[in-house]
């Protein structure tokens, strides 16, 4: 693929990454508010809406996982022609969040299969080992995220590439995706994720001028 061809494909990945923190939020805050936390809310909802709640899932982790491999291949392609050890530490970041994204939503997708297959009687009992399986991989954690784009916009910062801001605004949002590791700061996953919307819109108008300046 030429570096013309990639630039495009990263451009619309990640926009598309924006839309699934989008589609994240349409269901935290208003179609079902607290589902995120709330296991028996999250019950409840995935035992009358079961095949919606696997949709939601399959979006904004599976499809989201598959976009931000496109949108890491082509930002790793554009650091590469000076590799350092930064440039593959955010090379490896990137696809390690990918991976964790895949990883997170496959489980609960086939977790939540096998729980709707289950007897009504013994679903309940399940579906808390399945809330713990959940939780414990790290939904709704964005350590991951967070160090790779703390890790992204530092390199780019110092290389001067792109406009200033976006990587000051990354470099902050990226912090504050790292916060949410500690339990008591919950607040931050929201923040970071209403950021990377922000964030992902202006890297996709970023790398389509880059595609449209070598179009032309």
């Amino acid at each position: 693929m030429s570096i013309f061809n990639q630039n495009h494909k990263a451009a619309v990945a990640s926009v598309c990454c924006a839309a699934c923190f989008v589609v994240g939020f349409i269901m935290i805050f208003w179609i079902e508010p607290g589902i995120n936390l709330n296991p028996h809310q999250r019950l409840a909802f995935i035992l009358s809406h079961g095949r919606f709640f696997q949709l939601w899932y399959f979006i904004i982790f599976i499809v989201f996982a598959s976009c931000l491999m496109v949108l890491c291949r082509a930002i790793n392609h554009w650091l590469g022609a000076h590799t350092t050890v930064a440039t593959q530490l955010v090379a490896v970041c990137g696809f390690i969040w990918s991976a964790y994204c895949f990883s997170i939503g496959l489980i609960a997708l086939f977790t939540i299969e096998y729980l709707l297959q289950l007897p009504s009687e013994e679903q309940t009992e399940v579906w808390f080992v399945i809330f713990a399986i959940q939780m414990g991989l790290g939904d709704g954690i964005e350590w991951v995220g967070g160090i790779w784009l703390t890790a992204l916009s530092w390199v780019m910062l110092q290389r001067k590439i792109c406009p200033k801001a976006i990587h000051i605004f990354g470099f902050i949002i990226g912090v504050i995706g790292c916060l949410t590791l500690h339990p008591s700061l919950e607040v931050a996953g929201a923040i970071f994720g209403l950021s990377q919307i922000v964030w992902f819109v202006w890297m996709g108008f970023i790398l389509r001028a880059k595609y449209n300046l070598r179009r032309n």
